[in-house]
């Protein structure tokens, strides 16, 4: 009998680093920036977006009061936040 544990093998840490790099590289062609990364984890972030069709449709609309509001969402933005995680048998784990 073979437990399932003892079945997977713990991967070297340069297969864990390339691991890691390949899937923040995905992440990376989506526009998210990578703010730290350090032995089997990296955290990215990415600015979250605003709608411009709609907000310059409501601020032509109301005579540029709108022009307010979008301006307080632009400097105000809310930041998203993913952190990658690769653990000793290569599974890539993502929260956030």
């Amino acid at each position: 009998m073979t437990d399932a544990n003892s079945a997977a093998a713990p991967v070297p840490e340069a297969t864990r680093s390339q691991i890691l790099n390949a899937e923040v590289a995905k992440y990376a062609k989506r526009g998210w920036t990578v703010e730290t990364a350090a032995a089997g984890q990296a955290v990215l972030s990415k600015n979250k977006r605003i709608g411009w069709f709609w907000n310059l449709i409501l601020v032509i609309l109301t005579g540029g009061l709108w022009l307010i509001y979008v301006v307080y969402r632009a400097l105000n933005r809310k930041k998203l936040t993913a952190i990658i995680t690769v653990d000793e048998y290569g599974r890539v784990r993502t929260a956030g």
